[in-house]
């Protein structure tokens, strides 16, 4: 005759249900906590990312008026510089005389002070 041999079996252990949820509420735990300090490293980079962008914009802004006062102040010198010479070259500024005295009359007395 043949004889069978048995295998043998790994016996299970039995996972009773308080295990099983224990082991289940660890691993959300551990899921969820990574998850928020993933977030938070996320979130701490761009309000770094932000800052960086606004001191960027606010150096920009200052660079600018500087550079706007700098052109008020040259565009100023210009003008006097060539007014001045335009004055001093037109002939028929050179023509008029003087005036020494000034006349003007009241009209208290219609007399020439």
């Amino acid at each position: 005759m043949i004889e069978y041999k048995s295998k043998k079996r790994k016996k299970r252990s039995k996972i009773t249900l308080n295990t099983e949820t224990k082991k289940t509420i660890k691993s959300l735990i551990i899921t969820l906590s990574s998850m928020i300090i993933v977030l938070l490293i996320v979130f701490i980079a761009s309000i770094n990312d932000s800052a960086q962008k606004g001191y960027a914009l606010q150096q920009a802004k200052q660079q600018n008026e500087s550079l706007k006062t700098q052109k008020a102040t040259l565009n100023t010198k210009i003008t006097d510089s060539t007014a001045f010479k335009r004055l001093e070259e037109n002939e028929i500024v050179n023509k008029m005389e003087i005036k020494e005295e000034k006349d003007y009359i009241t009209k208290e007395n219609n007399l020439i002070k």
